[in-house]
């Protein structure tokens, strides 16, 4: 299974998301794909998890992580990314948000089965929450202008495939400025689909 969810959170969505997530006493949060060590420091805290990208594991699905050491030193890199769930977390950069990410990649193992459902339970008790079809994409460094053949409109359509965490949207709706941006430094931007 490969999948992939699309959201921006605010800093109060994720700690709702991250206590729901939590419920679950097997699940453990890893700060990033790389560590310091063979075996990574986990966390029962999203608090205590500094990165914007998180790992999702449970020792149920898989007792331990295989990592190999990358060549700049005494770093490791996750090698069992198949036995968890990649929370690309949402961050916010003044007027920018920028959208996050769950993330899922298995190919078939033993125990992985355990992660897809985890992925799925997530997805659906995010979308019963978030809104989506709220915000279209646009590139302000271009004319507005309708599609047209061999290019897309200026805005898009209202983008279904990006879910709003309820402080998220109020968020941007509380500042007309405000976007959501995929990352911090990119030009196109989105904007709520009522400006």
């Amino acid at each position: 299974m490969r999948s992939q969810f699309r959201f921006v959170m605010h800093p109060d969505d994720e700690h709702e998301f991250a206590t729901h997530l939590l419920a679950e006493e097997s699940v453990l949060l890893i700060d990033g794909p790389r560590w310091q060590a063979p075996q990574p420091t986990t966390y029962r805290s999203l608090r205590e998890v500094k990165g914007g990208y998180c790992i999702i594991w449970s020792p149920l699905d898989r007792a331990s992580l295989d990592a190999r050491q990358l060549p700049a030193g005494a770093v490791w890199y996750c090698q069992a990314e198949s036995f968890t769930i990649q929370f690309l977390r949402s961050q916010i950069f003044g007027s920018v948000i920028t959208e996050g990410r769950l993330a899922v990649s298995t190919s078939g193992l033993t125990g992985e089965l355990g992660v897809e459902q985890r992925f799925k339970s997530l997805v659906r008790h995010a979308k019963k929450r978030y809104t989506n079809s709220a915000i279209r994409w646009v590139n302000p460094t271009l004319p507005l202008a309708p599609g047209a053949k061999g290019r897309s409109a200026n805005p898009s359509k209202p983008d279904a495939q990006v879910w709003l965490a309820p402080h998220a949207l109020r968020w941007l709706q509380a500042d007309s400025r405000r976007r959501v941006k995929q990352f911090s430094e990119a030009v196109v931007e989105a904007r709520l689909t009522d400006e």
